[in-house]
């Protein structure tokens, strides 16, 4: 018996317990019968006592639900392939036909939203980043079906985040693009289904474990390198593969042209604001216009000389006018993201703002406000007043007027009168269209508005596709490198000057710069290494002002004196291959986090007019002869938005700076 009690103490003796009369021991007697008590609970508890919810198969209607959601990923993946290439193909390919299940009406467009500015995130498309989500929900669904039933909470959880992203990705559709996409609803439709299936799963399951929901983050990472690695290899054979002709008209052409006589014509429109209120939109004798001054159809914008978008958009509208402006009138707002001139807005945005739509607006009582608008937006890093002031006089305007009529602040009740009426009109951003008192939502391209003005215009909306094609075919389309490209490029400039310029960026070969297609370039080069690196292959390194001129194709000027070039007006295209970004064509604005510099002539769009490529994005290339005036040019592949240009200056490093995007060429 003292056996059994040695073997037993742990689980019987307390004996710092007492009871209510004081007693701190058990019998003997006492413990044997706890001793035969416990054993026969022990005997029993395997037979009789079960867990409250068992974490295996799920019963019938959590089965059914399981199923129900497989079917429903099934679904999603299918539209998320489907999507994915017709955005592609529209932005990136040579176009896309009708979209199946989506016959487009006045508030129906797939393809407005699925190329609109909301149908990318992070560069990759809307209906990309949803396949590797449905490809998660069909594995989570299985899972729980067979094997693991505590996985219907990370389904549920799945099921909310869809939920509120089809609430969100809705609004935009509703508020900002005033179209809808019937794929995307269909999708919001079936995010619906799933959270109520989910919610008939998760009933009575059990909480899943860590480990578990690693294995769920893991099918989510996996798929999503699958997809957007998928996307992004077939958006590069788009863009490799694209066909033919020349560069994009440069503004520096028509600098000197005078705007068109007279004022503007006084057009009055009853619209729907974007708040959906009801307002007057109208143009006044005192504003820029351009184009059919007795057309039908006006396109009125309101923008903001700081706006990057509002660049952008200023060269696709210069596209429409090339092709509309003998048939639509075109006239110009201003909307400054700035309270010191607009009412309409509350924190200031942009601090140039102001003062450069003021410049315009004294630049129009000179006659010249479509080039001087043309050369701001060309040279929207540089706004200073000295910086306007050599725009208007680089477009035929005298200095004293414009001096004059801005000291006096002459601009200032005009572009108050613009944003006002802006504000009147619930504008919540620049740039904001109007077509004919229509708020035009759709993707800013040329092909997209044109459509618009085709059928206001009176066109059939078969017809109104076949003319948005048409434009689409006659703008620059990219010419393969040719496989006899030498490997440096003779550069003959206005001034009488020449040199040689390596045609690629440089890869290195034993020590020694190479130029080449198809090379992995030289990656973290501090300026020294790219030196030694082209002195070994008898070159030199570029200067600062042969690179921008083989860049921009025009001989830079130090206007300002101060021994840089690259804070300058503009004299040549803002991109090697014209004035406005082009997506397609240089490897920029790339994720940092999950993308790389490509190889050599990776990106055959990406070429200056004297045959050089990549000068823009990829690597930023080392400039300058000596360590004190070593400078990066041009931006690097994950120079965001559309900065990576002819005039990217970055000196917030010395020459002995190097990292994974830090490249260089040389010259001779």
């Amino acid at each position: 018996m003292a056996k059994k009690k040695n073997k037993k103490g742990t689980k019987s003796e307390r004996p710092e317990a007492v009871d209510a009369t004081g007693a701190s021991e058990e019998t003997e007697a006492e413990e044997v019968a706890d001793d035969g008590a416990e054993e026969e609970a022990e005997a029993v508890a395997p037979a009789s006592a079960a867990p409250e919810a068992v974490d295996g198969p799920s019963p019938m209607a959590g089965l059914a639900a399981s199923v129900v959601i497989a079917l429903l990923a099934l679904f999603g993946i299918g539209v998320g392939l489907y999507m994915t290439w017709h955005h592609e193909l529209s932005l990136y390919g040579s176009g896309f036909g009708e979209i199946a299940g989506c016959v487009e009406s006045e508030h129906v467009s797939c393809d407005v939203v699925n190329t609109s500015a909301w149908s990318e995130l992070f560069g990759v498309p809307q209906f990309t980043w949803a396949i590797p989500t449905y490809v998660t929900l069909l594995g989570l669904s299985l899972w729980t079906a067979f094997k693991q039933r505590s996985m219907s909470w990370v389904l549920l959880g799945i099921a909310i985040w869809c939920g509120l992203y089809s609430v969100f990705l809705a609004y935009i559709s509703k508020v900002e693009l005033g179209m809808w996409c019937l794929w995307c609803m269909r999708l919001y439709a079936a995010n619906a289904a799933i959270l109520l299936a989910s919610i008939v799963a998760v009933w009575k399951s059990p909480r899943p474990a860590v480990p578990a929901l690693g294995g769920a983050a893991g099918l989510f990472v996996v798929a999503t390198l699958v997809a957007v690695g998928g996307q992004k290899a077939y958006r590069s054979t788009l863009l490799k593969d694209a066909p033919v002709v020349e560069n994009l008209p440069s503004v520096a052409a028509e600098t000197t042209a005078r705007d068109p006589e007279g004022p503007a014509p006084v057009l009055t429109w009853q619209v729907k604001t974007e708040d959906g209120k009801d307002a007057t939109l109208s143009t006044s004798p005192e504003d820029a216009w351009k184009g059919n001054r007795d057309s039908k159809v006006a396109v009125v914008e309101f923008a903001d000389f700081e706006c990057g978008y509002c660049k952008r958009a200023s060269g696709e509208l210069r596209r429409l006018y090339e092709a509309y402006g003998d048939r639509v009138l075109f006239v110009f707002k201003h909307f400054p993201m700035d309270p010191e001139c607009n009412p309409g807005v509350n924190n200031r945005k942009h601090r140039s703002a102001c003062l450069a739509a003021k410049a315009s607006v004294c630049a129009q009582q000179q006659g010249v406000f479509w080039a001087f608008h043309d050369l701001t937006f060309k040279n929207q890093h540089q706004l200073k007043p000295e910086d306007l002031l050599t725009y208007l006089e680089s477009v035929g305007g005298e200095k004293e007027p414009f001096l004059q009529c801005m000291q006096m602040n002459e601009g200032q009740q005009k572009v108050i009168a613009d944003a006002t009426m802006g504000m009147n009109l619930d504008t919540h951003g620049t740039p904001r269209i109007w077509v004919n008192g229509q708020l035009y939502r759709a993707g800013q391209s040329a092909e997209q508005m044109a459509r618009t003005l085709e059928l206001a215009l009176g066109t059939s909306a078969d017809e109104a596709n076949q003319k948005a094609a048409a434009l689409r075919e006659a703008q620059d389309q990219i010419v393969p490198i040719p496989e006899d490209v030498p490997p440096m490029q003779r550069i003959e400039l206005a001034d009488g000057t020449s040199f040689e310029m390596d045609t690629f960026e440089a890869a290195l070969e034993n020590g020694k710069a190479v130029s080449g297609k198809h090379l992995i370039p030289g990656t973290r080069m501090s300026w020294f290494a790219a030196k030694d690196a082209c002195e070994a292959a008898g070159k030199r390194m570029c200067t600062e002002r042969e690179w921008i001129a083989a860049c921009q194709g025009e001989v830079p000027v130090d206007d300002d004196a101060d021994g840089e070039l690259a804070d300058d007006l503009i004299e040549g295209t803002s991109y090697p291959y014209g004035d406005y970004h082009d997506p397609r064509r240089c490897w920029d604005a790339r994720n940092h986090d999950t993308e790389r510099p490509v190889y050599t002539g990776e990106m055959p769009g990406c070429v200056s007019k004297h045959g050089v490529y990549d000068l823009t994005g990829n690597m930023e290339e080392w400039v300058g002869t000596t360590p004190e005036n070593a400078v990066l040019l041009g931006g690097a592949y994950d120079t965001d938005k559309d900065h990576a240009r002819c005039y990217r200056r970055n000196t917030t490093f010395g020459a002995g700076y190097a990292s994974l995007r830090t490249g260089f060429r040389c010259c001779r």
